[in-house]
């Protein structure tokens, strides 16, 4: 599928995220929990760490869980910075078609936020859909934040191929198990 956005900002300037659903973040998610508070710290540190090295433009898979708090904390940094944009790497355009009302709402808000910077896979969403949309954010990228804790699925894959090809992974799940 084509992309519908004018791709201007250099790889070298650019940041991806992939990470697990929410049964999968510490807490299963839970924002109000502790494990999840010091996910969320470390999130916007790294963030706020990879805009002072130079990335502004950074890429979200737009999925339940670790990319919704990733893709939050890039509109939060890019409202007080305007150079900081969110770019959208979507595998269907109906990707949160039976997610709860209230997963719905915030991506719908991602969604709008990210405005015509939104690229997507395919017009529905199937395994190859996903495959394709995450070798899309690593292929876009030259870092990528991740919280990989479960050896199989989605974000392994993603890892892997940023590993394959050269992008430096930062993952959160490490850095919380040195922090304790």
């Amino acid at each position: 599928m084509q992309n519908p956005f004018d791709y201007t900002a250099l790889r070298e300037n650019c940041c991806c995220f992939t990470g697990h659903r929410p049964e999968a973040l510490p807490e299963r998610g839970d924002e109000t929990r502790p494990g999840m508070q010091m996910l969320g710290d470390l999130l916007e540190s790294a963030v706020s760490r990879a805009r002072d090295e130079g990335f502004t433009c950074f890429f979200a898979g737009g999925a339940r869980g670790f990319d919704t708090l990733a893709a939050e904390a890039v509109l939060r940094l890019g409202a007080d910075d305007p150079d900081v944009v969110l770019c959208l790497a979507l595998p269907g355009r109906d990707q949160a078609g039976d997610w709860p009302e209230a997963d719905r709402t915030r991506y719908d808000a991602i969604l709008a936020a990210a405005g015509a910077r939104v690229w997507y896979a395919a017009e529905t969403c199937s395994p190859a859909s996903m495959r394709r949309r995450n070798r899309y954010l690593v292929d876009h990228a030259t870092r990528c934040i991740a919280y990989l804790r479960r050896m199989r699925g989605g974000t392994l894959y993603t890892v892997n191929y940023a590993y394959d090809c050269g992008v430096a992974v930062e993952n959160l799940a490490e850095t919380m198990d040195l922090l304790g």
